[in-house]
């Protein structure tokens, strides 16, 4: 067996220590780095997170100031609005605002008596694109619209009446001013007709005096007799 020269004993050496290198480099260091790498982004996800939350606890006294005058302002705003009512508040509501005009109800119909949710418009983003040809290129473009979301919101009930009402006409165009005046109901529509009633006199023959009726006189619409109004109020209530 022919003894290793010096040359060759140097080169198996350098071919150790480099497979000595690579193995740790491969089995030690590599695993390692990654290692660190990924505690590295959980440290700084964990640093994110906690100054996040930092500034959400610093903000805290500004949301809730925030959300108190937004609470204040909602009920505000709820304040010259009614309740929620059934049809007998609503009848009573409307009835009540008539005799404070003297003028009498005859009849009352609740057409409509509903509750309706205000309506909130989110962002809506296209999952797909929609792709065009131009001049032998693809184009594609995201649409972005406006969705309506139904599911949420603040819920109010809108209420439909008919009325027949008998009165003096200067007091319903008073009545009319006064609605005009309210946010919480409209009058959407009215008509005004004469209202028919027995006219009496007397008549004398001779020594004999009779009283005598005839039906079917009607005064004018001068503002001073008595009238049939029909009117339609519309009453918009909100949840309390």
């Amino acid at each position: 067996m022919n003894k290793l020269s010096r040359r060759e004993k140097i080169l198996i050496y350098v071919l150790a220590c480099f497979l000595i290198g690579m193995f740790g480099l491969y089995f030690i260091v590599k695993p390692s780095l990654e290692n660190y790498l990924a505690v590295s982004a959980q440290v700084e996800e964990a640093q994110f997170t906690q100054q996040s939350m930092a500034m959400a606890i610093d903000n805290i006294p500004a949301t809730m100031q925030s959300r108190d005058a937004a609470n204040s302002k909602l009920a505000e705003l709820k304040t010259p609005f009614s309740a929620e009512l059934p049809n007998e508040g609503v009848d009573k509501l409307l009835t009540q605002l008539c005799l404070s005009y003297s003028l009498a109800p005859r009849s009352l119909a609740i057409q409509s008596n509903e509750p309706q949710n205000v309506e909130t418009f989110t962002e809506y983003h296209s999952e797909n694109g929609a792709s065009a040809a131009v001049g032998g290129t693809n184009t594609t473009t995201t649409e972005n619209t406006n969705n309506v979301d139904t599911t949420g919101g603040t819920r109010t009930r809108t209420s439909v009446v008919k009325m027949e009402l008998t009165g003096n006409q200067a007091n319903f165009y008073r009545l009319l001013d006064a609605v005009s005046n309210r946010p919480d109901m409209i009058i959407s529509a009215f008509d005004i007709t004469s209202e028919t009633l027995p006219q009496s006199g007397t008549t004398t023959s001779g020594s004999t005096t009779t009283n005598v009726a005839y039906s079917g006189y009607v005064p004018k619409l001068d503002g001073t007799n008595n009238v049939v109004i029909n009117v339609t109020f519309t009453v918009y209530m909100v949840e309390k």
